[in-house]
């Protein structure tokens, strides 16, 4: 195949994968809290039309603080996490160290979980405070969507390359911006937030004293004006607050946009716009009209709070009851099928699968990550200590290949853990519900993304409720899901702090029923990490509502579980249920499907490489060594993808030395993609050779930067270049 045929062939291809992904913001929608927490929005402007009449100063900090979080792997409110363990926080970036208000979150989220709790997340209280700054300082009111969950993750190395320094020029900021879905018009509107708040000397001073490094003063910025500016910051001034949009920096207008046009802005990035003749001409009729930016400031602004948003019912949206009745209606039939068979050899299986489910969607959503073997250096999900003692991976493989036999690459393997989790359900004599399906596969299975995620079975209350709270998941669905322990054992170790060192004393936790501990300790020695132990003893293969009396008998084998005695409603709602197993089936159903569609990935919008799973991917790079590609897909239409794949693989067996083996032979059951980097060959290419022969299909991938040349050949003179990885 000559290069000029395999362009044509990978090109359609290369555009997609140059497709970059903005999460989709539909499950976004005004009054997000109006049946939850009607009051929300009202508690969080009364909050702040407090701490406004004290404190002026803080709404410039708090819009900030709502850029600099969006920003950065979306608006998910990581900015407001501390560091856990080693790794420095978003927080701790030099860009953000000068940020303020924190306290003033704290306070209004405080207030909200009072009235709500565990109901509005922290990322539309960042949001929502955003708005009402602007609004108290004499700014558009403007309506925002809502129903942002909070991120878990907040790493210091996510804020390189996301955060605009103040030194960047017009062509860097656009790039920025296009990378977060914003326009130029979104750029030089939202920079009219800079009408609000003050900055440190030290921001600007290279533009008064050492523009060029040669001790020199940024001649764009008006003569006359340089003088004040260096009256009020001397040279290594790092202390000094200037207010950036001098007599009304505490009030929200368009008078920026003036300083703009008068040369008098502080920032490289503020006078740059000047550099855009579009750009110039939106100031100038911004700096003019204050009801025009009043108004395209409200809608700039909802754009960038829709930046990589994490929401339950977005995702949700493309999943859907009877998913793959055309595609391979007969999948869900197949999959009660097989575990039937398994449940009637295996039916201590039930709870781990059930468990795998939970497990799955807690660590970055319902996409079968939990799967996946680790990739290099860094351990996979599967290897974190929560998820070591997690059975029935063969039963996932064992449905899977059954159903590639049915429909080769149609089924998801979200979408199997799903089934399966709702299958041994109902073979264990429990509920039977609608699942909606769907779900995409994802690539990236990391240890560190367990971090946080997966509750420990000595959690209490309140932080059982904050994490729930982070899934897009009530208090309700705290305690019907816990339900599900009324299915399975667990090893002594997970709760025999409860009976021999409960504070560090060599005691017994006082809240277990006191003639229970002696049954317990005569199944559970000190240090036993090897028994197994039912959860709910006497019906431990049958799902029933018996658990729930299990902790009214204060008989629970974890803190956890005992935990939801501590909270009236919680404990309101367990004695319910216990005494009425029908409601429990029911609320079930509904807390599955809640958790089932957290931050799924879908068809159109997903982080995915194709519906299929136990890939093997290859890259043909230096030295042909096969890694996983971890690359993201938008690959809209099905029959695109299938005529892509279909014609890679005649070419490449067409133009291949007979080397290979004979078609019958494939044993692969999915796509192959190799990536080729520095090495465009078609025969004699051992991973190429490796990734057909294990594959279903074979998808070659290469994408060609026209800007990445890199000089030309020896002999012929012919302009070198190298695909981008």
């Amino acid at each position: 195949m000559d290069s000029k045929s395999l362009f044509k062939l990978l090109l359609p291809l290369s555009v997609a994968f140059a497709l970059s992904i903005v999460a989709n913001a539909q499950g976004l929608k005004i009054g997000f809290y109006e049946k939850t927490c009607p009051q929300a929005e009202a508690i969080v402007y009364d909050e702040m039309a407090k701490v406004m009449s004290v404190a002026p100063t803080l709404a410039g900090p708090l819009l900030r603080m709502h850029f600099h979080d969006c920003f950065v792997n979306g608006c998910d409110a990581s900015i407001l996490l501390n560091s856990t363990g080693s790794v420095p926080p978003e927080k701790a970036s030099p860009p953000n160290l000068s940020l303020r208000g924190f306290g003033t979150i704290d306070r209004v989220k405080a207030r909200l979980e009072k009235a709500c709790p565990g109901i509005v997340s922290c990322a539309d209280v960042i949001a929502i405070v955003a708005r009402d700054v602007v609004r108290l300082s004499k700014g558009p009111y403007y309506n925002l969507p809502t129903g942002r969950r909070d991120g878990n993750r907040s790493v210091i190395l996510d804020t390189l390359g996301n955060l605009a320094p103040p030194t960047f020029n017009f062509q860097q900021l656009v790039g920025l911006f296009s990378a977060k879905g914003l326009s130029v018009k979104d750029l030089v509107v939202l920079s009219g937030g800079h009408t609000i708040g003050t900055s440190f000397c030290s921001a600007f001073s290279n533009r008064l004293y050492n523009f060029t490094g040669k001790g020199d003063t940024d001649p764009s910025i008006d003569s006359e004006y340089v003088p004040k500016l260096k009256s009020k910051c001397k040279p290594n001034d790092l202390t000094t607050l200037v207010e950036m949009d001098p007599g009304s920096f505490k009030t929200f207008d368009s008078s920026y946009y003036k300083l703009v046009a008068k040369r008098r802005s502080l920032f490289t990035t503020d006078d740059t716009m000047r550099s855009n003749p579009a750009a110039l001409a939106l100031v100038m009729r911004l700096a003019n009209n204050q009801a025009e930016f009043f108004k395209e400031f409200g809608i700039s602004m909802v754009k960038m709070g829709n930046i990589e948003v994490l929401t339950v019912m977005a995702t949700a949206q493309g999943l859907k009851v009877g998913f793959y009745e055309k595609t391979c209606p007969q999948a869900e039939a197949i999959i009660y099928e097989e575990m039937t068979e398994v449940m009637s050899v295996a039916p201590s299986l039930a709870g781990p699968l059930l468990r795998m489910h939970f497990h799955d969607c807690f660590v970055k959503g319902c996409d079968a990550s939990l799967l996946l073997n680790r990739t290099g250096s860094v351990p996979a999900e599967k290897d974190s200590p929560p998820n070591l003692s997690l059975r029935g991976y063969s039963t996932i493989d064992r449905v899977k290949a059954r159903l590639e036999q049915a429909c080769p690459g149609i089924v998801s393997c979200a979408d199997v853990v799903a089934l399966v989790a709702r299958d041994v359900v109902r073979l264990a004599k429990g509920p039977y519900y609608n699942i909606p399906t769907g779900r995409r596969d994802g690539n990236r299975s990391d240890i560190r993304d367990t971090l946080g995620n997966l509750p420990p079975s000595i959690f209490n209350f309140q932080q059982l409720v904050t994490m729930f709270s982070s899934k897009g998941l009530s208090v309700k669905d705290l305690v019907v899901l816990s339900g599900g322990h009324t299915i399975g054992t667990s090893h002594c170790s997970a709760f025999s702090n409860r009976l021999y060192n409960f504070t560090g004393k060599g005691d017994t936790d006082p809240s277990i029923d006191s003639e229970y501990v002696p049954k317990l300790k005569s199944k559970c020695k000190p240090n036993d990490v090897n028994t197994l132990v039912e959860m709910d003893p006497g019906s431990f293969k049958t799902f029933d509502s018996s658990y729930y009396k299990l902790i009214a008998k204060r008989r629970s084998l974890f803190t956890s579980d005992g935990s939801l005695r501590s909270n009236p409603a919680a404990f309101a709602l367990v004695m319910r249920l216990a005494n009425n197993q029908a409601e429990f089936f029911k609320e079930f159903g509904v807390s599955m499907v809640n958790m089932g569609n957290i931050e799924v990935l879908t068809g159109t919008q997903a982080v995915t490489l194709l519906p299929l799973s136990f890939r093997d991917v290859w890259t043909s790079g230096e030295h042909g060594q096969p890694c996983r590609l971890l690359t993201p897909v938008n690959l809209r239409r099905r029959r695109l993808v299938a005529a892509i794949i279909s014609a890679a693989d005649s070419a490449f067996i067409s133009s291949s030395s007979s080397s290979l083996q004979p078609m019958s032979t494939r044993r692969g059951g999915g796509v192959a993609i190799v990536l080729f980097i520095n090495d465009l060959r078609i025969l004699n290419n051992e991973a190429l050779v490796r990734a057909w022969s294990c594959s279903f299909a074979l998808l070659p991938v290469c994408c060609v930067d026209p800007h990445c040349f890199f000089g030309t050949t020896h002999y012929f003179g012919f302009r070198k270049t190298r695909g981008t990885s």
